[in-house]
This record gives C-alpha cells, sequence and structure tokens, in this order.
C-alpha cells in the first residue's frame, strides 16, 4: 500500500491527490471550527465537529487501497453536508449567519468531479436546506446552543474566503499539473516523429545525390532530383533545430562556451550572407567600434555564427525592403558585450511581438520579396543564447501599427571573460 506521503506528493493519479489535498482542508476547518466552538463554551457541539473532522479519514483509507477515487469524493461529500447541516443547525439554522457554508457543496463537488460532482452536490445542498427548513418548523428558534456574535461571525467569513482561496489553488494547481503532463506527452511523441523521420529522409537525400553524381538521369530528371535533395535538407535542418530546441526546452542542451572573437564572427558572417544582401541591393553596416576589435564574448562561436547572428541578420534581410540599410552595433555595458542588429523594415506586429520567442507558435511571415520560412529561427536563437548565458530580445515598431518609421531592432547581451572585466578601464553608460 501507498503510504500518504506519495499520495500527496506523487506525479501520478491527479484526481487522487485532489481529493487527498481537498479532505486535508476539509479536516483542519471542522477541527479548527471544533476548537473555537469548544472555547465559546459549547463542548457538545465541538465535540460533535471533532467526530465529524474525523470521519473525514476513512476517504485515505480508500485512496491507500487504490479503490475507484469517485467513492472517496462522494463519502467526503455526504460527510461535508452532514457536517454542515449539523453545524449550522445548532448555531442559528436558516435563520443564523453561517448559512451560507451550503455553498461550498457544489464548488467542491465540481471541484472534485465536474459535472457528476455539481449535480450530486446540488442535490446534497438540496436536502440540507430541507433539513434546515424542517428543523427551524420543529424548533421555532427555541434552542440554540451557540449563539454567534461579531467576533464569531467574522472569524467563520474569513474561515469560508480561505476555503474557498483554497479551492481555487487546488484547481489551478490540478490544471497546472494536466497541461504538463499533456506538454510532456506531446514532448515525446514529437523526439519520437523527429526521430522516426530522420532515417528514411536520409536515405531518400542520399539517393537523389548518388542519381545526380552518377549523371544517368536525363537533364529534366536530374533537376526533379536536385529538388528532392534540397527539399530534404530543409526538412533535415527543419529537424535538427526541432531536436535542438526540444534539448534546451528539457534542460538538456550542452554548450561548451569559450572566448570567441567578434571582429572574426562578423567577417564570417559579412561573408555568408555578401550574395543574399546583393540580391535585395541592401547594405550592411557593421559598426565594431576600434576599442573592441580584439573584444571577445563567451559563446559557442558555430553557434553564435550559424544560430544566431545568422538567423538575425537573416530576418533582417527578410523583411527589409530592397536598398535599405541594416545596421550591427556593437557597445559595451556593464554586463558585458551589446549587439544590436537594426533593419528600416516592416517591423513586427504588436500583437505578434510578444510571442516571436515561443517554441512552436506559427510567427512565420513572408518577407518582402516574398520570402518564407520556419518560424523556428527566433525560439532557437533565443535557447542558444540563454545557454551561453546571455539574453535576446526584440524591440519593433510595424507598418501597419505605427504610422512613423518601422523596422525591428534584436538586442543581444552577452557575458565576456573574467579576464576582460577587471582590465576594462571604460564602460559605456548604454545598458540593456
Amino acid at each position: 500500500m501507498e503510504n500518504l506521503k506519495q499520495i500527496f506528493m506523487g506525479k501520478v493519479d491527479l484526481e487522487r491527490r485532489m481529493v487527498a489535498f481537498y479532505a486535508y482542508g476539509a479536516i483542519t476547518v471542522t477541527l479548527v471550527f471544533a476548537a473555537v466552538i469548544t472555547l465559546y463554551g459549547a463542548p457538545e457541539l465541538g465535540a460533535l465537529l471533532l467526530g465529524l473532522a474525523i470521519g473525514n479519514s476513512p476517504v485515505y483509507v480508500i485512496l491507500k487501497k487504490k479503490q475507484n477515487f469517485q467513492k472517496a469524493v462522494y463519502y467526503l461529500l455526504i460527510n461535508g453536508s452532514l457536517t454542515m447541516t449539523i453545524s449550522i443547525a445548532l448555531v442559528g439554522s436558516l435563520h443564523g449567519h453561517v448559512a451560507y457554508w451550503i455553498g461550498l457543496l457544489p464548488l467542491a463537488g465540481g471541484l472534485l468531479l465536474q459535472r457528476k460532482g455539481i449535480i450530486f452536490s446540488l442535490v446534497l445542498a438540496a436536502l440540507s436546506i430541507l433539513t434546515l427548513a424542517l428543523w427551524d418548523l420543529w424548533n421555532q428558534g427555541r434552542i440554540q446552543l451557540v449563539a454567534p456574535d461579531r467576533v464569531y461571525l467574522i472569524f467563520s467569513l474569513v474561515m469560508f474566503i480561505s476555503m474557498i482561496g483554497f479551492m481555487a489553488f487546488l484547481f489551478v494547481e490540478s490544471n497546472r499539473l494536466v497541461v504538463l503532463e499533456q506538454t510532456r506527452k506531446l514532448d515525446n511523441l514529437l523526439n519520437i516523429v523527429t526521430h522516426d523521420i530522420s532515417n528514411p529522409l536520409t536515405l531518400i537525400s542520399g539517393h537523389a545525390e548518388l542519381m545526380i553524381i552518377q549523371g544517368q538521369a536525363s537533364n529534366l530528371h536530374t533537376m526533379a532530383l536536385k529538388k528532392i535533395a534540397r527539399a530534404s535538407d530543409m526538412i533535415t535542418d527543419i529537424l535538427k533545430k526541432v531536436r535542438t530546441i526540444q534539448a534546451a526546452k528539457a534542460g538538456k542542451l550542452i554548450v561548451e562556451t569559450t572566448p570567441v572573437s567578434l571582429s572574426e564572427v562578423f567577417d564570417k558572417l559579412r561573408f555568408i550572407f555578401e550574395s543574399k544582401i546583393k540580391e535585395k541591393q541592401q547594405t550592411l553596416k557593421i559598426d565594431l567600434p576600434s576599442s573592441l576589435q580584439n573584444a571577445k564574448v563567451i559563446a559557442e562561436p558555430v553557434l553564435l555564427l550559424n544560430e544566431v547572428l545568422s538567423n538575425l541578420l537573416s530576418n533582417a534581410i527578410k523583411f527589409s525592403a530592397p536598398r535599405s540599410e541594416i545596421s550591427i552595433v556593437v557597445a559595451k555595458n556593464l554586463d558585458g558585450i551589446r549587439i544590436e542588429v537594426k533593419d528600416q523594415g516592416i517591423g513586427i506586429p504588436d500583437s505578434l511581438l510578444p510571442h516571436i520567442f515561443d517554441d512552436f507558435r506559427s510567427t512565420s511571415r513572408p518577407g518582402t520579396e516574398g520570402e518564407t520560412g520556419t518560424g523556428f529561427g527566433l525560439p532557437l536563437a533565443r535557447h542558444v543564447v540563454e545557454a551561453f548565458g546571455g539574453t535576446l530580445r526584440a524591440e519593433s515598431k510595424s507598418k501597419k501599427d505605427q504610422k512613423e518609421q518601422s523596422g525591428t531592432t534584436f538586442i543581444l547581451l552577452l557575458r565576456i571573460p573574467q579576464a576582460d572585466i577587471k582590465n576594462s578601464t571604460h564602460l559605456s553608460p548604454k545598458a540593456s
């Protein structure tokens, strides 16, 4: 049999955990009321409430035996209805000040058993009200063990509100755990799918390239094979990005960082995008001050070039008009090196800006010349930058949302080697 700790803290059987926590809350509240009522000079009612509190304990026996958790819920609701009916009857019945406690029944039933629980609890609440009405009719207000005063009323209201808050916490927690479990299952499915697709895709790409190399196909077939090979490479690249993002989300993205020369990275970046920039007749301006020509940042050189800066510059080119200027501005601040990739393009709409770094959210848009993308570049860039110990964010003014000049600025903050921090004599006031 499981012990109570496993029921409360386990990651499985969410419904059983909910019932266990609710029973704990019900027992706690009833015991507190038993103590207060006893102090008010009604030990008989206090003893009765104590017995009703203990009456909730069989719930844990049912849960530990792994029986249907619904049995525990029905027992808990019935005992709660009995507790409320007796307690309310002995402190003024329907003419008293605490009859509102009956309203907890439908709330608790809905929380624990959804629609069935609401219906069952409404029936219990109706029976409780009917019983209290008959009690009033028979008693005619003559018997009242405890007359609630202002202090008791305030105490009861505070406890009621606390119980509502406790139920709200259980509801939010249950939904959070459900979402986490569903996300975990989807992540596992995505990992399986990406793994299983990779192998046949490699065969397709390999055979297509082999047939091209052999040169036995006609020109028309060769063109088709090149398209197949290119499409296969694009899908493979997407799968790699997805796996990297999944690894980052799971905390398994291990990056070995080292001091990386910024000037060398920018030289390679300019070379990679030279043809693209010429194609759109754009201008790339890299503003690397002379004082930072030898500057280094903490990163992994291949990832910094290909997954971070290349993604940022590619987006700038894609969403900028022909013959426009794109600039990369580098400055030193208190925390390290600040790199801004600026464009004068169409910008990012306000509705889309908060989500551009979200994993697997559809944020891909056509560029100014109809260029397409996967939408995985920016989320991957953010994960890689965070693995470096840096940050990445965006500021943008969209043509759709702003009348003034549009454009986007990606702001990248990277750490610098400790030796450079100690030897630094000039710090720019510009901060993130």
